[in-house]
């Protein structure tokens, strides 16, 4: 629901509750509310999509994953490079910033990742 202020049609109080009303209902002591992002869980405690909008698969979320992980590892090499060809520029902090982003990124996906291993692991050993 979106209200445009400073257009041509008034809106007033009363329209805006009657919207509202309309949308969220009441039913006991359940309150069904205004589901407006395809990704929030609808009543029965599921994702379904709105419209066209559809969750990642596992496989391109870890791909998505892993690509920005090599983008930070790559912005923090060109910086270097930069910095080493010509230090006038790159300013030393942005060159730290996208080095510390690159460990950071590789930090945690070296922790996903060994989790994902030991849980794969517990898994076969579980009998």
């Amino acid at each position: 629901m979106a209200i445009v202020f400073g257009s041509s049609s008034s809106v007033t109080a009363s329209s805006v509750q009657q919207a509202y009303q309309s949308a969220v209902k009441a039913t006991g002591d359940r309150v069904g509310l205004l589901r407006t992002d395809a990704m929030h869980f609808d009543q029965s405690g599921l994702l379904s999509p709105l419209g066209e909008a559809e969750a990642p698969s596992f496989e391109d979320a870890m791909l998505q994953a892993m690509n920005g992980v090599n983008d930070d590892q790559l912005a923090s090499s060109n910086a270097i490079e930069r910095m080493l060809v010509d230090p006038d520029s790159i300013e030393a902090h942005d060159v730290t910033i996208a080095m510390a982003k690159a460990n950071m990124s590789l930090n945690i996906t070296r922790t996903v990742l060994d989790r994902v291993v030991r849980a794969w692991k517990d898994l076969i050993n579980t009998r």
